[in-house]
């Protein structure tokens, strides 16, 4: 204690000051000894100290601190402080079992039994033996589920779950986890199985099945402190909210998609996909006004230059919003800031040029929209995979009024027959709430043919 007054202090900037103030008879070896040990105290009051509080998950937080405590109450047994020992093992006790940490929960008892059931009675040491013999199941039953954490979070997860190769032994992978949550109850087992079935059936396109597990998800991930954490609870409402969207339940998707962006960081990438999805359900409810705020949030968001395709995404969608309120010429000039979506050999690409072909016909651009036409044929003859009975439907419809000077009356009758297929969504004319027909073609088609009588 005198060393680390003397250095606290200032008092001493070299060794031999040091050795002087402190009045000592050894040498310099002992000197070394002696600061050598001032080191580790130091750095063992420091693992001592709340640096669980720098964890921003509660649950991280616990672990680490349920730990230290095991670790103080150890160390207070071995010198003989039986009953501050047994406080803090106590503690520890009620965190383990707070946040499922089964781990700790096992080192726990073990010295509960060593320490105190020595000459304790058979009927307690009986009852310790049989909880850690519990524990012990379900901690290698909690070990396989995180060993198979890893399958689950790799990019050949997500990439493979659509293979009918793989989907039985997904299913089976589904079904284990399912039987250990059912028999444990335990929510950190319970999360990676609802996390591996909401991604098999929405894979699968069953987005009923997406939405009942998620909210069975969601109450999980809300109120078991062991998986408790911001960014779970985003998480699922994301989930959730995806969910809700392809079935066309826009306003509940809305709903689960505004907590979501709440709770993500403000900085991060997450919002930024969050927003878009919020985006999506607030223009297909024919809500152009909040998308445009959706849009704003999104464009004053500090990371979206970060990735080279964010911006002109996002000024697309905005484009999209200021043509369903009926402002066109501001939406041509949006859509005009950024060609990127345009050097693209994707959907994005396809469904950009048709927008911008129903933009032209708004502003009754004839000349523009016959080369715009042309270059959108040219380019489908080079690229036919991307070509899909909507996008055939609304390239013979465009065509169509460019020959008949953008009079909607004169559409042919196969024209009208497809634009009812579309909206209907039809075998082969389905829409993705998701995708980037952001103004449905159908829609706009058949409004006009309603205007038009």
């Amino acid at each position: 204690m005198k060393l680390f007054r003397i250095i606290q202090e200032g008092k001493a900037t070299t060794d031999a000051e040091a050795r002087e103030l402190l009045n000592g008879a050894g040498g310099p070896s002992a000197y070394s000894h002696l600061k050598a040990r001032l080191k580790n105290d130091i750095l063992n009051v420091l693992l001592t100290q709340d640096t669980s509080k720098r964890l921003a998950q509660p649950n991280r937080a616990a672990e680490l601190d349920c730990r230290k405590k095991v670790a103080q109450s150890h160390l207070l047994l071995l010198r003989g402080a039986q009953l501050e020992g047994m406080n803090v093992l106590n503690k520890a006790l009620k965190t383990a079992d707070k946040f499922e940490l089964l781990a700790e929960r096992l080192q726990i008892n073990h010295l509960l039994r060593e320490k105190f059931l020595g000459a304790g009675s058979t009927k307690e040491l009986k009852r310790l033996n049989k909880v850690i013999n519990a524990d012990m199941k379900r901690y290698e039953d909690l070990l396989f589920v995180e060993q198979q954490s890893f399958v689950l979070s790799s990019p050949d997860f997500s990439k493979n779950l659509r293979s009918k190769a793989k989907q039985e032994g997904y299913l089976e992978l589904i079904d284990n986890l399912g039987k250990l949550y059912r028999k444990h109850r335990l929510a950190r087992i319970g999360f990676w199985y609802y996390m591996a079935a909401t991604e098999y059936y929405a894979a699968k396109d069953n987005y009923g099945e997406v939405v009942q597990l998620g909210l069975k998800f969601l109450r999980l991930v809300e109120r078991s402190p062991a998986v408790k954490s911001k960014n779970n609870i985003a998480g699922v409402n994301q989930t959730v909210g995806t969910g809700y969207l392809e079935l066309r339940d826009f306003e509940d998707a809305k709903k689960h998609l505004e907590k979501s962006e709440k709770l993500f960081a403000s900085t991060g990438f997450n919002r930024l996909a969050c927003l878009q999805l919020k985006y999506m359900a607030q223009v297909a409810m024919n809500d152009p006004e909040s998308g445009l705020a959706t849009v704003g949030s999104a464009l004053a968001h500090p990371r979206i230059e970060r990735r080279e395709h964010l911006l002109p995404r996002w000024l697309y969608f905005k484009a999209c919003a200021e043509f369903l309120a009926g402002d066109f010429d501001e939406s041509l000039k949006s859509l005009n800031r950024d060609g990127y979506l345009l050097k693209q050999r994707d959907d994005w690409n396809i469904q950009f040029r048709i927008f911008e072909m129903l933009l032209l016909i708004e502003l009754k651009d004839e000349e523009w929209l016959e080369f715009k036409l042309d270059t959108t044929r040219k380019f489908l003859t080079r690229h036919k995979k991307l070509v899909n009975a909507r996008v055939r439907m609304a390239i013979d419809v465009i065509s169509n009024l460019q020959r008949k000077d953008l009079d909607f009356t004169g559409l042919t009758d196969d024209n009208r027959q497809k634009v009812k297929l579309a909206i209907t969504e039809d075998k082969g004319y389905k829409w993705s709430p998701e995708g980037p027909e952001i103004v449905r073609v159908d829609y706009w088609v058949q409004s006009k043919l309603d205007a038009a009588g």
